[in-house]
């Protein structure tokens, strides 16, 4: 058994970078440090396997033959951990004569997690897709490690469809795992590489089945456990907020929407409150320079909240098309207003620059690494007790700040609401980082009402641009939009009002 560890790079489209100079760019920063006979070029096959209902993909397995050559390997990749874009999987390769089917019973029995099965795999095993893809691979000597590179660039097919392949992979061979996220740093300062955690074999998978990638309906609970202590929690919950973002990231780039946006930006806001929501554990200076990096992200995104409410109020399927359908002028006159926001186009260049792939690195690096125990200010004892024991602080202190901001005899208008929504945001992110270890009826209970109340928000802010647009609308109808504007307003700041002392009242899950 092999344990690969490896980061993984999707490299920006052809009309961005062509093939033969991403080639020419590696072969400049990597021949000096070949090993003998370090380079070779070869054309790959691969066949990926797995049953008609997917079992093996159920266990997270990876089933493929490979043929290269006249020579064939038949490759079990099984369940492991990803971070970012970093890759540790156990996987066995073992030579082989058969190039139409794989031979389950080659690898060792203790690898399936229901050994009893595996013959019935064996016989309903089927080719579901392939790989072609011309493969340059560089095995060099960097910083006295050893570590291949490879730059694969091809298609995956299933039946008459097909995806491109253009990626990188640095695979740790020998050595310090630290040289692979130097040597990482080094080609995105050379290339427009985003780290991905899309591999091959998944997009294949969705080729086969005819699916795609889509939103996923909420950023969900950190899967936590009572026997954790609070150093894991807190890099759980950062995990968790990571993957979220790189899984949305993903999901623009294949569909651009702006919705994928609003999703990915949850995942950094996660990241962002857990530093803050453990900062009495993990100091602030410990993550000095993930905290300016992510500040940077969320500036780079200021546009994206205007622009989500233009699409709301335009979109020929939103809510208030149909009242502003006629009015050619005031939708022509908002949709130049999205126009003159930053150019949505240009978020496909944002993450594949070199300010994005170093943010996302150093973050990982900062997890996989531990690198906050590098401060003195760190308390062993403090890190190293239960979660468990200050769980229900955590949540506890934002719920306090809500109230303070929120008190159950104010009576409250539009603007009010607008100007809480970033404490009703953190109270309902510290629910999602630590709310896993309550109980999770009495949690979505609580945390329904609030859910309401942030969607709610968004209504308004949305009505509220609607009634600013209005100011330069020359229409003859402008008096009778603003009237319908205000009504929505004060309809749904009544909903709103019920909503918030139902919220207010209730007991708290922790």
């Amino acid at each position: 058994m092999d344990t690969e560890i490896e980061l993984k790079f999707a490299v920006a489209s052809e009309q961005i970078i062509d093939s033969c100079d991403v080639k020419t760019q590696l072969d400049d920063l990597l021949l000096p440090m070949l090993k003998t006979d370090g380079y070779n070029c070869k054309k790959l096959i691969n066949t990926y396997f797995d049953t008609p209902n997917q079992q093996l993909r159920a266990y997270d397995f990876g089933l493929r033959i490979r043929t290269r050559d006249s020579a064939s390997e038949q490759t079990l990749k099984t369940a492991g951990r990803v971070v970012g874009g970093l890759h540790k999987r156990p996987e066995y390769n073992i030579d082989i004569d058969n190039t139409q089917q794989p031979d389950l019973s080659l690898f060792p029995a203790d690898v399936w997690p229901e050994p009893h099965l595996v013959n019935e795999l064996q016989q309903n095993l089927v080719p579901l897709f392939t790989t072609h893809f011309t493969r340059h691979l560089w095995l060099i000597n960097y910083q006295n490690s050893v570590v291949e590179v490879v730059f694969d660039s091809g298609e995956v097919s299933s039946e008459n469809k097909s995806l491109d392949i253009r990626e990188i992979e640095l695979e740790l061979i020998d050595g310090d795992m630290r040289q692979l996220f130097e040597l990482a740093n080094v080609l995105t300062e050379k290339l427009p590489l985003r780290l991905s955690n899309d591999s091959k074999a998944a997009r294949g998978y969705r080729l086969f089945l005819g699916k795609e990638l889509h939103n996923k309906p909420e950023i969900g609970m950190c899967k936590l456990s009572t026997d954790m202590t609070v150093e894991q929690a807190f890099q759980q919950s950062i995990e968790h907020g990571l993957a979220y973002w790189q899984y949305h990231e993903e999901v623009y780039c294949q569909q651009q929407h702006l919705s994928n946006l609003q999703q990915l930006i949850k995942g950094v806001y996660l990241v962002r409150h857990t530093l803050n929501l453990y900062r009495e554990y993990i100091p602030k200076k410990a993550g000095s320079q993930i905290w300016l990096d992510i500040k940077w992200l969320i500036r780079e995104f200021s546009w994206l909240d205007e622009a989500v409410h233009i699409k709301q109020l335009t979109s020929k399927k939103g809510i208030y098309r149909k009242k502003i359908a006629e009015d050619e002028q005031l939708i022509s006159y908002l949709e130049a207003s999205r126009k003159g926001l930053q150019q949505e186009s240009d978020v496909i260049n944002l993450f594949y620059s070199k300010r994005y792939s170093q943010l996302i690195l150093t973050l990982m690096r900062w997890l996989v690494e531990r690198g906050w125990r590098c401060y003195s200010e760190i308390n062993e004892e403090k890190i190293s007790q239960n979660i468990g024991a200050i769980a229900a602080q955590l949540n506890q202190q934002d719920w306090e700040k809500l109230k303070h901001m929120m008190p159950v005899k104010q009576e409250f208008d539009a603007q009010d609401y607008i100007q809480v929504e970033k404490y009703v945001g953190r109270g309902l992110l510290s629910g999602a980082s630590i709310g896993a270890l309550f109980d999770s009826e009495e949690r979505s209970d609580f945390r329904a009402p609030w859910l309401d109340i942030l969607q709610g928000i968004f209504e308004l802010k949305t009505l509220a641009l609607f009634n600013e647009s209005l100011t330069n609308y020359q229409g003859d109808n402008g008096q009778e939009l603003k009237v319908w504007g205000d009504t929505k307003i004060s309809n749904l700041v009544r909903v709103l009002e019920q909503s918030r002392q139902s919220a207010l009242k209730m007991t708290p899950y922790w």
